[in-house]
């Protein structure tokens, strides 16, 4: 019991000490977390509800207008998260979910490494090329996928226009769902990848801070 104080006394010390701010790097400001969380929370829910009111599942038997309530609602929430992180990265003038031709060149040799193919993985900005590319994906199909579920919900009263220019109703749905389909492969794959590439990263995510690497 002793020794367990003295090690929580030590830590707490070297907290306090100039030594571990100088170990550590502000990675993800709080913003960029508020929106994370914020985002992957209702971008849930808005992707359940949307299956259960595209297909009802009979054993849960849910309310469908409560159903139908709560995607709506969360699907404005996902899009104050959107608009939230937009606005913040103008005001810092932070382009790090934007992809570059570099980052483009780079992705065969990240695929390799994922593949196995290569020992280590090629040189990145903030987010590698891999990131960049399925992060800025998810943010414009969201808001194609909300463009076209307010065109669905208004049933041709508003953006007629918009039932048109893709082909119908039906093609509207099935645009919809292929988004949501996108969705539901690839966020899987970033959670197994946050679990298992680098969990420091993971842990910017929730304190917002990182061990600096040439510390």
């Amino acid at each position: 019991m002793k020794q367990t104080v003295k090690i929580k006394k030590a830590v707490l010390k070297e907290y306090k000490s100039e030594n571990l701010m100088e170990k550590i790097t502000l990675f993800q400001p709080i913003w960029v977390r508020i929106f994370h969380w914020g985002f992957a929370f209702s971008l849930t829910l808005v992707l359940l509800s949307g299956l259960e009111l595209h297909k009802p599942v009979s054993f849960l038997n849910l309310n469908y207008g409560k159903v139908f309530i709560a995607h709506v609602v969360f699907s404005w929430f996902s899009l104050g998260f959107v608009a939230s992180r937009m606005a913040d990265a103008l005001i810092r003038r932070d382009n790090s979910l934007i992809p570059k031709i570099s980052d483009l060149k780079l992705f065969p040799k990240l695929l390799a490494y994922y593949l196995f193919f290569r020992s280590s993985p090629p040189p990145s900005r903030k987010y590698n090329s891999g990131q960049l590319f399925i992060y800025s994906s998810w943010i414009l199909l969201f808001l194609i996928a909300s463009f076209l579920g307010l065109a669905s919900y208004w049933q041709g009263k508003h953006l007629i226009w918009l039932w048109r220019l893709v082909g119908g109703f039906q093609i509207l749905r099935w645009i919809k769902f292929s988004i949501t389909i996108y969705l539901l492969a690839t966020i899987p794959l970033h959670i197994y990848l946050s679990l298992t590439e680098d969990l420091s990263r993971l842990q910017a995510m929730l304190t917002g801070y990182e061990r600096n690497p040439n510390k």
